[in-house]
């Protein structure tokens, strides 16, 4: 009794660890973020225990209810399985005969063999000073106990309707119980042999390969019932309520305990530490990485700009320095459109269009939004702003001369200006091909198309020449270390890239849609602009 005392205990203290940290977690991002963060005071991280312990309760709440629905995930996926079998076999593969093969036989063997701490688990034992031990010894038998209750309401209803609610409580409860001992059991000595995971991994394959050859070998031949019968029955229900007993005792009496629990938390930590360091860099990459690929390179004409002073020389000398890295994303840029838009005019000679020039048309203002996906994905705003906080802000931001608001002002619009550069001479690029195409095949494309094209790609040119700077200067999200932590800058980035790709699979309104994206760009640009002069003095710091 004093086990299962000590198992609850252990459960419910790990479970409001985890419920205060996500609480201050939650209070820390809101604190950051630009308007919500002036009104949630940093003291709340310390104090607040009865604002922090409700929210906490609920979280757990939550947390509850949520692990009986995910537990009905197998179940729901073992429906989809067997209703698919049925179909395509034409046989009668029941719900519960695909949930024991899949996930108890199959999915349990795999989850049990590779166990793991969570890095709040880690943490938990290291500030708590918890045996590690005991704890994984615990939670190993807490986990399966809590599974086992988490599917109770699964089995219920399977019981319900096959008419034997008992039959199907016994053998799920029990067989489960079972498997996850038994492989429990098994993950406690090959943890501790040389060659550990080779082990593992070729057990897991033979296993797997094994049981689905044979339940596919049964289910051809329409003599999976057999197994089936095998499976479900009185005698079967017995010989699980039985067998987990011996398993349990040779788990908790297992004499070299504390060796493999010294290893497994070693590996949870060797994986937690890589998953972290590699988030990071992914991260960096993700948001950096541009910037930390230009090549900086040393220019015979920078002493033309010796005339420059302040904010103006530095940001002449750093796009001279990177003029020739620059030029060759451009070209590269130029070079892939145009060996595109080639292709496209050659096979219009080698095929002629067989559509009347008014159909051409139609078909083709189709395409008119998914210039935005291409301009953006094209655009160097990402690349520009990336390289000039790496090799210039980053460093710069700490001088007192180079926050003044006239030098901000003036960085951001000399920057706009060979963002917009390139940008536009891709768009030139794009729409001489297009009227090269139009010569080509004797103009069937009327006047007023070719003015819309021009019309949108110079509002998208000004569009992604502004945004990416825009966004940066008002949220600044980069620290010194190279590190995001802006989250709003992340949600405005994917929330940019997710109307790029909206963009590509709107159809059959082109012309509407290249004015009202056009005069959107042209209003946000405008707007930014007295935004940018307002507000970015104040915002364009760097962040700790």
């Amino acid at each position: 009794m004093s086990e299962i005392k000590a198992l609850i205990d252990l459960d419910w203290r790990f479970r409001k660890y985890k419920a205060s940290s996500f609480v201050n977690g939650l209070i820390y991002f809101l604190g950051r973020l630009p308007l919500i963060g002036k009104m949630i005071p940093t003291t709340m991280l310390y104090r607040e225990y009865g604002l922090k312990k409700g929210v906490a309760i609920i979280k757990l709440i939550f947390s509850l209810l949520l692990s009986f629905v995910l537990q009905t995930i197998p179940f729901a996926l073992s429906y989809l399985i067997a209703k698919g079998v049925n179909s395509f076999l034409e046989t009668e593969v029941s719900l519960f005969f695909v949930w024991f093969i899949a996930f108890n036989v199959i999915w349990t063997c795999i989850g049990k063999i590779f166990p793991s701490l969570t890095k709040q688990e880690v943490q938990f034992i290291v500030n708590f000073r918890v045996s590690k031990e005991q704890y994984i010894k615990r939670t190993s038998l807490l986990k399966i106990l809590n599974d086992l209750i988490f599917m109770l309401p699964s089995f219920l209803v399977i019981g319900f309707l096959e008419k034997n609610i008992i039959l199907y409580l016994l053998i799920g409860i029990f067989s489960s119980l079972s498997m996850s001992l038994i492989w429990l059991v098994v993950d406690l000595h090959m943890t501790l042999m040389k060659h550990r995971l080779i082990l593992k991994l070729t057990l897991i394959t033979l296993w797997t390969v094994g049981v689905l050859g044979l339940s596919y070998v049964l289910i051809v031949n329409q003599e999976f019932y057999l197994l089936e019968k095998i499976i479900i029955n009185w005698m079967s229900a017995f010989i699980w309520l039985v067998l987990w007993f011996p398993f349990l005792y040779l788990y908790v009496h297992f004499k070299r305990y504390e060796a493999y629990s010294q290893q497994m938390f070693k590996s949870s930590e060797v994986m937690i530490n890589y998953g972290g360091a590699n988030k990071k860099e992914q991260q960096q990459k993700q948001y950096l990485g541009e910037g930390t690929k230009m090549k900086l390179e040393k220019e015979e004409d920078d002493q033309k700009l010796d005339k420059l002073k302040g904010s103006k020389y530095l940001n002449a000398l750093l796009f001279s320095r990177f003029r020739s890295s620059l030029r060759k994303s451009l070209l590269i840029r130029v070079g892939i459109v145009s060996a595109v838009m080639l292709t496209i005019v050659v096979a219009s000679v080698i095929v002629p269009i067989g559509i009347s020039a008014d159909r051409l048309e139609r078909i083709l203002y189709n395409f008119i939004p998914g210039m935005f996906f291409i301009l953006f994905l094209l655009s160097f705003g990402k690349k520009v702003v990336q390289t000039v906080f790496v090799n210039c802000d980053s460093s710069m931001l700490t001088y007192p001369f180079y926050r003044e608001p006239k030098a901000i002002i003036q960085g951001f619009f000399y920057r706009f200006l060979k963002i917009f550069y390139y940008n536009g001479i891709i768009s030139l690029t794009i729409y001489l091909w297009i009227n090269i195409f139009n010569l080509v095949n004797k103009k069937p494309l009327s006047l007023e198309f070719l003015l819309l094209v021009l019309f949108v790609m110079l509002s998208l040119s000004i569009l992604f020449s502004f945004h990416e700077l825009f966004v940066y200067y008002i949220l600044q999200p980069f620290t010194s270390d190279f590190e995001v932590k802006n989250p709003v800058y992340k949600f405005v980035d994917w929330l940019f890239y997710m109307l790029a790709y909206i963009s590509l699979q709107i159809k059959s309104v082109g012309f509407e849609y290249g004015i009202i994206i056009s005069i959107f760009s042209i209003l946000y640009f405008i707007v930014g602009v007295v935004v940018i002069i307002k507000v970015a003095p104040k915002t364009f710091k760097l962040k700790n």
